[in-house]
Formats: structure tokens, C-alpha cells, sequence
């Protein structure tokens, strides 16, 4: 699963195979997993997504959002490896590597935008970049629509497992995983009013949100 890679990719990875470094590698391994925080299966229903062309801002890995919206998507990813997992799941979208915090579009170019659980990857100032970027990039009344995580811990490692129903019925299971921080959906909200968007739908469940802003 890509979001294990991610996590442990920093504790796992470049070290020579000395004694040494395996011992002090599952001394790692084990303080990771003891920090871990682990939240139960959350069912999101995904009934719809915007209408028109849409950029979907971290849209590799599972690719949900390009699974359901096709060739009207514009998946950005700034990891290749997450292009290409998501690839085989719909050819039909343009699939971008790139960093959403410069985007190589002109103003008012998209319909509209998604995040699917990608912002709890930012910094809360790549948010505030990122957030900007996908303002100047959509059209006058594009609508951000956002899913993504309450984060209450600030220390060790947070993990949220995800069913996502498509509208085709279609289930797809599975999960992201982020270093603890504080990220909540009235965090969220203020950040997105400060660059610029009106905020016209919020829904809070326990352990994830959706919020639905518009140009």
C-alpha cells in the first residue's frame, strides 16, 4: 500500500545492511508502531464530484478521484511512484507530476478542484501556497471540494483507514498515513477564507470532514 511506503519509507531506506543499522532500524520501527494512532474504517460515500473539468490536487496513489471523474480530471502528484500506481486505474486522465504549489496553468483554466486526503500531507504553509494556487487556477465560481482528516494528535504517527464507495458502487479500500499534527476542519476553513474562498458547505464527522468552498 502506498501510504506504508510513505511512512516508513524514512525509517527503512539508505542504510547500509550493518548489524548496527538493523538494530537501530527496528528500534525505530518499534517507537513508530507504538506511536501509532490507527482510526477505524470511515465509509465515504462518493456519490458525485464536480461537474466540468476538474484538477485534483494530490491525485495519485488510489486515484479516486480520477476513477470516478475519467478524462474531465487533471491529477497533480508531485511523487512519479503515486503517478504511477494510480495510472492503470484511469488512463483516460492527465496524469501531472508537479508540486500544487506552482502550477503550470493560467488563471481561470479549471471548472473546479478536489483534494482527496492529501492536505494532511502539507505543512500548514504549503496549504496557504497550495490554497492560493488553486484560487488563480479556477474559474470565477469554481468550486474546492475537500476530504480529508481531523488530526488532534500532534506527536507520533496518524493513520486513518478509508472505504470509499464510488458512484458506480465500485468499493475501494484504503488508508493514509501522516506525521501527527494539529489539522481541523475549522483550521481548514480559516485557512481557505484567508486565501480568498467562500466556504458554503461543511460537514464534520468524527475523523474526517468535507468542505465545499467556492471562488
Amino acid at each position: 500500500m502506498t501510504v506504508i511506503r510513505k511512512i516508513f519509507y524514512p525509517i527503512i531506506s539508505k542504510d547500509p545492511m550493518s548489524k548496527n543499522s538493523i538494530t537501530q532500524k527496528l528500534f525505530r520501527i518499534k517507537s513508530f508502531v507504538s506511536q501509532l494512532v490507527v482510526k477505524r474504517m470511515q465509509k465515504i460515500v462518493l456519490e458525485f464530484i464536480p461537474e466540468g473539468n476538474i484538477i485534483d490536487i494530490g491525485g495519485g496513489g488510489e486515484g479516486i478521484i480520477a476513477q470516478i471523474g475519467k478524462e474531465r480530471v487533471t491529477a497533480i502528484d508531485k511523487y512519479q511512484r503515486e503517478i504511477d500506481e494510480a495510472k492503470h486505474k484511469s488512463p483516460e486522465t492527465t496524469w501531472v507530476l508537479a508540486d500544487a504549489k506552482d502550477l503550470d496553468y493560467s488563471n481561470d483554466y479549471f471548472d473546479n478542484a478536489t483534494s482527496f486526503f492529501s492536505i494532511m500531507y502539507m505543512s500548514n504553509v504549503d496549504k496557504i501556497d497550495v490554497f492560493k494556487e488553486v484560487y488563480r487556477v479556477l474559474k470565477p465560481h469554481g468550486e474546492f471540494w475537500i476530504w480529508d482528516s481531523n488530526i488532534s494528535k500532534e506527536k507520533g504517527v496518524f493513520f486513518i483507514k478509508i472505504k470509499a464507495v464510488l458512484p458506480d458502487k465500485k468499493v475501494v479500500r484504503t488508508g493514509y498515513g501522516v506525521s501527527s499534527k494539529k489539522q481541523t476542519i475549522n483550521s481548514t476553513k480559516e485557512t481557505l477564507e484567508n486565501c480568498g474562498f467562500k466556504v458554503e458547505v461543511v460537514e464534520n464527522q468524527k475523523n474526517w470532514f468535507f468542505l465545499k468552498a467556492k471562488k
